[in-house]
């Protein structure tokens, strides 16, 4: 079976003009790239607002990727959501990749996926000391409750529908 990084990279446009960064990729069978997350799901149905349906996952991820959108995360190893000191350990542990790939992506737009990550991405934002940045805002995390996939649509629809430009 392939690595999340192999499968991720595969839909990696040449040039990231969307950054959307999550915690962590999903554990080897749950991934964003397989279409089988609720992250997925939440960030399809914010593009199908905004430009109808898609006939296939792939057709989506391909939309996704032409629209020079990227989803990474800043651990890129699964956490365990339950054990919180761990998954605290793990997001300071991500700031330094992130802040490498950051100088390689020099995004113009950075989604940050979960509140909670916020300080952590600032962080790795600041240390790769990038220009490209122009939009940068986060939402809500779309788990636990379907007021929280709401306000992850809407916050994904209003911040795509002022960057994203089809070429």
């Amino acid at each position: 079976m392939e690595t999340d990084h192999t499968l991720a990279n595969q839909y990696k446009p040449k040039k990231v003009k969307i950054l959307l960064i999550g915690e962590a990729p999903g554990w080897v069978e749950k991934n964003f790239y397989r279409a089988n997350t609720n992250l997925y799901r939440t960030i399809l149905a914010a593009f199908k607002e905004l430009y109808g349906d898609f006939s296939s996952a792939e057709e989506f991820l391909q939309f996704f990727k032409s629209a020079g959108c990227f989803l990474d995360h800043l651990s890129l190893v699964p956490v365990e959501r339950h054990d919180i000191l761990k998954r605290k350990l793990e997001r300071q542990n991500g700031i330094t990749g992130l802040n490498e790939r950051l100088k390689i992506y020099q995004p113009e737009t950075v989604i940050i996926l979960m509140k909670a990550l916020e300080k952590q991405v600032q962080q790795a934002i600041d240390l790769s000391e990038i220009q490209s940045i122009q939009n940068q805002t986060t939402v809500s995390y779309p788990a636990g409750s379907n007021t929280n996939y709401l306000a992850c649509v809407r916050g994904l629809v209003s911040i795509l529908q002022t960057t994203v430009v089809l070429d």
